[in-house]
């Protein structure tokens, strides 16, 4: 029927809600456990851009269906749809700034390791 088909198919606003969501949380929950540990023992080298635009939409996403979840269980009912659309616009815009880190900037490994690097003194 319309609605089995409605529950099964992932909206991003309503993250939590459907199978389709439950098995992507689940998929980027197992792509994230093999992307990232790659990603910091090959930075830096030529792997750097595409682990991190993995990373740069991989992470948000993950974060995103997950913090649905928290607000299923802990936001009254009546203000979920403010609280749902408020982590849609965060998670776009986190999406936005890693995309910005990894074009313009050293990217997402580089900055993680480079809060244990020491500064260049000149």
């Amino acid at each position: 029927t319309a609605n089995e088909e409605k529950s099964r198919a992932f909206n991003f606003v309503q993250a939590d809600m459907g199978i389709k969501s439950f098995k992507l949380y689940h998929k980027t929950h197992l792509l994230l456990l093999g992307v990232t540990p790659i990603a910091v023992v090959a930075s830096p080298s030529m792997l750097n851009v595409p682990l991190d635009f993995v990373l740069a939409l991989g992470i948000p996403l993950h974060a995103h269906i997950g913090m649905n979840w928290v607000i299923s269980d802990y936001v009254p009912p009546a203000t979920r749809g403010l609280a749902r659309g408020a982590l849609a616009g965060l998670t776009l815009v986190t999406v936005a700034g890693l995309l910005k880190l990894n074009y313009d900037g050293p990217g997402i490994t580089e900055s993680i390791k480079g809060l244990w690097r020491e500064e260049k003194k000149e």
